[in-house]
């Protein structure tokens, strides 16, 4: 135990020895204590969950009042933004910068209300000055802030962060959120974008690599289309486009288009032009289709006259068997036919018509493509044919339309005055044989079918056209049938001629002359002229009705217009069925030819068919609304003494009569036939009402 004096002296050095350590604590504490900013203060609210839960009374009292000694109360969303998690700022572009640097007035606890408003232009200068050249410049009403792009502060990416699939989302809404009203072009821009093959790989598929709004627009300095410092002027487009798509720019870029623009032709094609921007779609079936559309709005006269060829038929009606303008004169590659290594090059094309018509030679490829019926010095065998079936059609229906019109005055008050007894209780007498019922039956299946299935091919611009196509199942389908029925039509042609011959050979009556120039004919003679003459005199009541024979002059007409629509249409339709077959012996320009023959010559037999024939046999008012004379193969007598008098009298003379009459057909036939009959009368009329409309419609447009 150490003395007093000792003790004394122990107690004070431990006392001195304990300042000693406890000054040092301080000094190194007070640093620390020291380094702790403002920002770590403002966390403490701030970066705490319970600051977005607080009433706005108990957050008005937190803060200084103003001057003026009146607080303001926060709404929710503004109670919301008070709490910033600390994670979401340290990992933001402002990381790095004192909360002080953008909300004045905090220096101090409790800060004031007003800590000032945001002012990002005092960093970015240079970004605000390009928000001012462009569309979204604050001049504009309604325009974004900063905010409203980049989202708050503290959750700001720094340039050339990572882009995830979270942040490209979040980058498209805020985009759409004032961009997806319709437009002044007709579209909208966020929703076409959804749609487009670009919203597919972002929105179905989750690529973030999917091009965004500002990857083609730019940010900042967002420029109109027709600025030429904009990145979606049609001269940067390409540019733009081959930031994802290098090897499709470099082929573009040496297409003739591709030189075009970078001659400073402003009217030049560039991406957008055929893909066009928002609604870009994959580049298949429907696109390829849509692109002759694209094409047309710069090559118009090559569009007519595409469209105006089978080729373009089929595809208007959306077909997509045939060949478009990328088919033949490529896509991105396109050069002028002059160029030798154009896909159209002459020294080319057979290789390029290969790929769909295997077999194609030079024969074939002098087809005229984009024909001009019109231009007479280049392609004068086209112009005089088109104009001469012109001629041919205009012709017929001006002489036997208002035949038929005359006709109808001339009975129709008779009729309504005494009707005719066509199904009276008189004598059946045979008129045709049970081969001739038959080949009429092949004739009307046949002739209708071609028709349904040709008029859609031939209005294919029409709304009703499609309607027709897609009730065939589409123009493929439509295309089989057509074939089909036309090979019914050479069927009961050759059916016909075979019974000619065995007729002649084995059961024609002696003396063969009357089928041949006798009152049996169906060679037109002096008597048929006659009676032409005597009809037109008979329909202004100048003198009575003609005594016909077994054949008029109406029905002899329909007899060899059938025949010659078997040769010029079934003839022409070969030719376009089998193009590279024929091409072996034929030029190409000769399927010019064929399609304008088959196309008018099959309007004018069935404008003859559905408006004069119908009307002889079946509209007329002696026989409205329909006459069974084919189906059953009789008429009555007294049928056959009011409208084949010659006949008639020559038979009775001869004692011929007799051995053709037939017991008449049973309730059930009849019924079958009208209903049959029937059928067929409202297709016809209701295919040539259709083309009459449309024709009438060309022609006032």
């Amino acid at each position: 135990m150490p003395d007093g004096m000792t003790w004394t002296v122990w107690k004070r050095s431990a006392f001195a020895a304990l300042l000693v350590v406890m000054a040092a604590v301080l000094f190194v504490a007070r640093p620390l204590h020291a380094q702790e900013t403002y920002d770590d203060r403002c966390h403490r609210c701030h970066g705490e969950p319970w600051i977005a839960e607080r009433s706005p009374g108990a957050l008005a009292a937190m803060v200084r009042a103003p001057e003026s000694g009146e607080r303001t109360f926060r709404d929710e969303s503004e109670i919301a933004g008070l709490y910033v998690p600390g994670d979401a700022f340290t990992g933001s572009a402002h990381a790095s910068l004192a909360c002080s640097t953008c909300h004045a007035g905090i220096e101090s606890l409790p800060h004031s209300q007003d800590v000032g408003s945001l002012a990002c232009t005092a960093c970015h200068a240079e970004q605000a000055d390009a928000m001012e050249s462009g569309l979204h410049a604050s001049t504009v009403d309604g325009a974004p802030s900063c905010v409203d792009c980049h989202g708050g502060a503290h959750e700001t990416q720094p340039v050339g962060a990572e882009r995830t699939y979270a942040k490209a989302l979040e980058m498209v809404e805020r985009c759409s959120a004032c961009h997806s009203d319709e437009t002044e072009l007709g579209f909208s821009p966020s929703n076409t974008f959804h749609d487009s093959i670009h919203g597919e790989a972002l929105f179905n598929k989750g690529l973030v690599s999917a091009p965004l709004c500002s990857d083609c627009h730019g940010g900042h300095a967002m420029l109109k289309a027709s600025d030429p410092a904009s990145p979606i002027h049609p001269s940067n487009v390409p540019a733009m486009c081959g930031t994802c798509h290098q090897g499709i720019e470099a082929i573009y870029s040496e297409s003739v288009h591709g030189r075009n623009l970078a001659a400073g032709r402003e009217d030049a094609a560039s991406c957008t032009s055929c893909h066009h921007s928002h609604g870009i779609e994959e580049a298949g079936e429907s696109f390829a289709i849509d692109v002759v559309a694209e094409c047309s709005t710069c090559h118009i006269k090559l569009g007519e006259s595409y469209l105006r060829s089978y080729h373009g038929k089929v595809t208007q009606l959306g077909g997509h068997e045939v060949a478009v303008c990328s088919s033949c004169h490529g896509a991105h590659d396109i050069l002028p036919p002059s160029d030798p290594a154009s896909r159209v090059a002459a020294g080319n094309l057979i290789e390029t018509c290969g790929e769909c018509h295997p077999g194609a030679n030079e024969n074939f490829v002098k087809y005229i493509a984009h024909v001009d019926y019109m231009d007479r010095e280049s392609h004068p065998a086209v112009f005089f044919v088109f104009w001469g079936m012109t001629l041919l059609l205009c012709s017929v229906l001006l002489v036997f339309i208002p035949h038929s019109l005359l006709w109808f005055q001339r009975t129709l008050v008779e009729r309504l005055k005494a009707p005719a007894n066509r199904h009276g209780s008189g004598r059946m007498v045979r008129r045709f044989s049970p081969m001739h019922r038959l080949t009429h039956a092949l004739i009307i299946i046949s002739f209708m079918g071609l028709v349904a299935t040709g008029f859609p091919l031939k209005y294919s611009y029409t709304g009703w056209a499609h309607a027709i196509s897609a009730a065939f199942g589409g123009t493929h389908a439509m295309g089989i049938l057509h074939r089909l029925f036309a090979i019914v039509t050479f069927a009961y042609a050759g059916l016909h001629l075979c019974y000619l011959v065995w007729f002649f050979w084995r059961k024609c009556p002696v003396p063969r002359w009357r089928f041949i120039i006798g009152p049996d004919s169906m060679l037109f003679s002096w008597k048929d002229f006659k009676d032409f003459i005597a009809m037109m005199k008979w329909f202004f009541r100048m003198g009575p009705r003609p005594n016909f024979d077994r054949w008029t002059y109406f029905e002899k007409f329909d007899y060899w217009g059938e025949i010659w629509g078997v040769f010029l249409i079934g003839g022409s339709g070969l030719l376009l069925w089998m193009p590279t077959l024929f091409s072996k012996l034929l030029p190409g320009w000769v399927l010019n030819i064929a399609m304008v023959i088959h196309s008018i010559e099959a309007l004018l037999a069935a404008s003859v068919i559905f408006l004069v024939h119908f009307f002889n046999t079946h509209l007329r008012p002696e026989r409205f609304p329909i006459d069974l004379t084919m189906w059953s193969g009789q008429m009555t007598e007294e049928e056959m003494k009011e409208e084949r008098p010659a006949e008639y009298a020559r038979l009775v003379a001869t004692g011929a009569l007799e051995e053709r009459i037939e017991e008449p057909i049973s309730k059930a036939r009849r019924v079958t036939g009208i209903v049959f009959g029937m059928i067929a009368f409202l297709i016809g009329i209701l295919l040539i009402a259709l083309a009459i409309r449309t024709e009438i419609l060309n022609l006032v447009q």
